[in-house]
C-alpha cells in the first residue's frame, strides 16, 4: 500500500508499525543551495543533505512523507538527544493530549503552522521524559535527531534515506 493511502484514511495521528512511526506529509525544497524540509508549515534546513545524498535532487519540489518514531522526539527544553550535535533539529507544536507511560509520557501535539496555511495541522505523538513540563494547549518544542528521520516516496512508499 502506498503511504499516501495510509495518510488519506487517517483522521488522527498517522502512526503505524511497531514501534509506531508518525507519518507526516512534507516537501523537500532547496533554498540558497541548502536542502529544506517543509514539514507542517515549518521550514527545517538540512545542510549538506544534497551533497551526501545527491539522488534526492529528483525529489526537490515533490511531496514526500516523513517518518519519525515517538521515542526519537524529545522535549527540547528538558534536553536534546545525547551526542547528536548538529544532527538535532527542532519542531514546534501545541500539546493536545498527554498520556503517562511509566516514567515517560506520550504527548499528542499539532505541529505549528509557520506558513499561516489554513489546512489541518499535522499531528504527531512523542514519547518524552516524565520530567517534561508539557501541558495541554501549551506550546512545545521537540528535538529530533535527524539520524532517525525517515523519508518516503509518496506513491511507492519506498524509503529515500
Amino acid at each position: 500500500m502506498a503511504i499516501s493511502n495510509v495518510l488519506d484514511r487517517n483522521t488522527g495521528p498517522s502512526v503505524v508499525g511497531e514501534p509506531p512511526t508518525n507519518l507526516v506529509p512534507a516537501m523537500l525544497v532547496e533554498h540558497l543551495g541548502t536542502a529544506v524540509l517543509a514539514l507542517g508549515g515549518q521550514q527545517v534546513p538540512m545542510p549538506g543533505l544534497l551533497r551526501l545524498r545527491p539522488f534526492l535532487r529528483r525529489y526537490l519540489g515533490r511531496p514526500v512523507v516523513v517518518g519519525i518514531r515517538p521515542e526519537h522526539l524529545q522535549d527540547a527544553v528538558v534536553g536534546r538527544p545525547a551526542a547528536a550535535g548538529p544532527a538535532v533539529l527542532v519542531l514546534h507544536g501545541v500539546v493536545r493530549r498527554i498520556e503517562p507511560v511509566g516514567p515517560d509520557q506520550f504527548v499528542h501535539l499539532e505541529l505549528a503552522d509557520a506558513d499561516g496555511d489554513r489546512s489541518p495541522a499535522p499531528t504527531v505523538v512523542a514519547r518524552v521524559s516524565g520530567r517534561s513540563r508539557a501541558g495541554v494547549d501549551a506550546p512545545i518544542m521537540l528535538a529530533v535527531d535527524m539520524r532517525h528521520l525517515m523519508v518516503f516516496d509518496v506513491d511507492s512508499g519506498r524509503g529515500l534515506w
